[in-house]
């Protein structure tokens, strides 16, 4: 599903190193508090005990529904029915609208159909994403909607992509403290791996991780930007 700052492109890789810092069998348990799109997710339930979290009240019920094998998938979204669910309360069909069925995966930002080849089809597109999921979705054993500051664990391997400071905002979620963010990740960092994905961090994190990618984050064209996997000095192998 399209999602904006997803790391589906990335997943793999990054589990990898994830699981090189943490591997399953000294760190049985897996933690994401911001689990967006779930692109981290799918690659770590085979191997760990997975809780995840986010505070997008619309992407949890989705996950929660898809876990249960309740989730009705639209068969097709029109412009009206987008404009419609922009406006509704919370549900697992305006997570799949919202995200899946908009410009970018920018939480109704605009209709993706506005922008869309006369063949391409967002909603089958994210349709077939979101099964090919399914398996995966069906393994994590716990799905919460909290803040990621109202986890409290000891012994775990928590992976955070938090909004990323000073980039487009996330209208799907209120505005994002980063530097509480920070702090909080020193306090995890005493009794957990925690590895955190940002463009930069504070001087006790170092880099363990870098790739290049090219998004549509620019106002005119397409801009490459560097994504950084960051840890807590002491945890650096």
């Amino acid at each position: 599903m399209r999602y904006l700052g997803g790391k589906k492109r990335f997943g793999k890789e990054i589990s990898d190193i994830l699981k090189s810092y943490a591997p399953p069998d000294k760190y049985p348990t897996y933690i994401e508090p911001f689990c967006g799109c779930l692109s981290i997710t799918v690659h770590m339930v085979d191997d760990y005990k997975t809780h995840i979290s986010d505070v997008q009240k619309d992407l949890i019920l989705l996950w929660k529904e898809m876990k249960s094998g309740k989730f009705k998938y639209p068969q097709t979204v029109s412009k009206r029915k987008w404009v419609y669910y922009k406006n509704k309360p919370p549900s697992a069909t305006r997570a799949f609208v919202g995200f899946g069925c908009s410009f970018g995966g920018k939480w109704f930002s605009s209709y993706a159909g506005d922008y869309c080849k006369a063949n391409a089809d967002y909603c089958k597109r994210t349709r077939d994403s979101l099964k090919k999921m399914e398996k995966s979705i069906k393994k994590i054993n716990r799905i919460y909607c909290k803040s990621y500051d109202k986890w409290e664990t000891k012994g775990c391997l928590i992976y955070c992509d938090p909004p990323y400071e000073n980039t487009n905002k996330y209208y799907a979620v209120d505005k994002f403290d980063s530097k509480k963010f920070w702090d909080n990740v020193r306090r995890w960092s005493k009794h957990n791996i925690v590895i955190v994905s940002e463009f930069k961090a504070p001087k006790d994190f170092v880099c363990i991780w870098s790739k290049d990618k090219v998004t549509n984050w620019g106002e005119n064209k397409p801009c490459k930007i560097t994504e950084k996997l960051f840890i807590h000095k002491k945890n650096k192998k």
